[in-house]
């Protein structure tokens, strides 16, 4: 029982109410676009308008990202819960709009931008929480049960909601998302955390020049962060812009078996989070390049014409490798960077990470006619494979360690840290 316990990390003060949070906030994060996509368009009837809606929620949390880090790190606790209130708020008024039959798409732009500002508040905070929270040598532990949670709402989530949908008005569904954000601001209420006083002692702009100095300083960060980069505006858009136009084709799977396919990615980031319970690598970000590499699997697999069964086999394993190398690399993150300037390092992270995602999902759907879907998917399998190939051969990339053993920074100076009390 102490065993399961410790693997449950039910003995560390706090976790257990911040893992119920995250796990409430990603089940309504799923299934709330699901039911406001289809409030918008029962609402206008126009496809153009449910992506200005998604737009307003995601330009925010790309502008307001670095101040969101900057901010995180001088009381993350504090900016966690007015966050997940002000998201609240955005919410329930969003629903009572839909419900009420007024959802007037400039009112709904407002509301989605203010719930993507507090979002871009609230993500470099939230990634600064776990190694404040949890001893360094349970930090592994703790993002595995953080992944496992995230797979487990992405599979049940959209399914609730599809579900709901089908006897209840969408702004309903919406209102459970503001409801998932009130009682997930109730529970951070009880973490024991403390705010860092070096962050608050900083004006805004030393706080960003600082956590620039602390992200460009560590050369495997900025090599990761690059190389998500090129996942997000490369591979994703060629799974997810020119997997569904080959499923439609004339000779494709169709979307019914496309539909599979994505069922079984999520099966498979289930699985990959199951996985890491037993499997701890030595070296971290050496194992988590390779684990993404499978993804070309997948993308070569598209392009073969081959059953759904053996396609739907690769997504599986790709789905896997990928939320295992998510994990590796938030558990490596939370270990080296200095707490104080967790919340800093986070938001560069994302930038970093995402910036490239919606460019490339255009230039992406208007390469298809030009140089067909097999060029498209054939050259972001090779070339994400060389980039993996790339990033094995740095040195601070390959050697990275679990932290098993003590370390030491690139300043030379002991960087082990001790356990936060709780």
């Amino acid at each position: 029982m102490q065993t399961l316990r410790r693997k449950a990390m039910l003995d560390v003060p706090g976790f257990p109410f911040y893992l119920l949070s995250r796990a409430l906030n990603m089940f309504g994060a799923t299934m709330a676009p699901v039911a406001l996509a289809f409030a918008v368009l029962h609402a206008t009837g126009s496809a153009s308008d449910l992506g200005l809606v998604l737009a307003a929620q995601t330009a925010p949390q790309v502008l307001f990202l670095l101040i969101g880090g900057a901010v995180g790190d001088r009381a993350r606790r504090t900016i966690m819960i007015a966050t997940n209130l002000v998201m609240a708020g955005s919410q329930a008024c969003t629903a009572l709009l839909v419900v009420l039959g007024h959802a007037d798409l400039g009112l709904l732009l407002v509301l989605q931008a203010v719930w993507g500002t507090a979002r871009a508040f609230f993500t470099p905070a939230n990634t600064g929480v776990v190694p404040d929270l949890v001893p360094v040598e349970r930090i592994h532990d703790a993002n595995v049960l953080i992944t496992l949670s995230r797979s487990i709402t992405s599979i049940c989530g959209p399914a609730a909601a599809g579900s709901l949908l089908l006897f209840w008005n969408p702004g309903y569904i919406v209102l459970g998302d503001a409801v998932f954000f009130l009682i997930s601001a109730a529970l951070l209420a009880r973490l024991p955390l403390k705010p860092s006083g070096t962050a608050r002692k900083e004006s805004l702009r030393q706080s960003l020049v600082a956590g620039w100095r602390e992200f460009a300083g560590r050369s495997w960060v900025w090599s990761m962060v690059s190389s998500f980069g090129f996942y997000q505006g490369v591979v994703r858009p060629a799974i997810y812009v020119v997997g569904p136009v080959l499923a439609v084709g004339k000779d494709g799977m169709g979307a019914t078996a496309w539909g599979l396919v994505i069922a079984a990615q999520g099966i498979g980031a289930l699985l990959g989070s199951v996985l890491l319970f037993w499997w701890r690598p030595a070296r971290p970000l050496l194992a988590s390049n390779l684990l993404v590499g499978l993804d070309s699997f997948f993308l070569l697999a598209l392009t073969l014409a081959a059953g759904v069964e053996s396609v739907a086999a690769v997504a599986l394993l790709g789905a896997a490798g990928v939320t295992m190398s998510d994990a590796l690399w938030h558990s490596t993150l939370q270990r080296e960077v200095p707490s104080e300037a967790m919340s800093r390092v986070s938001s560069y992270d994302w930038i970093g990470s995402l910036a490239l995602n919606p460019l490339g999902m255009a230039v992406t759907g208007v390469l298809i006619p030009v140089v067909g879907p097999t060029a498209i998917l054939v050259t972001a399998a090779v070339a994400n494979l060389v980039v993996r190939g790339l990033l094995v051969l740095a040195p601070d990339v390959r050697g990275m360690g679990d932290g098993t053993r003590t370390r030491t920074d690139e300043d030379g100076l002991d960087a082990d840290r001790a356990p936060q009390e709780a």
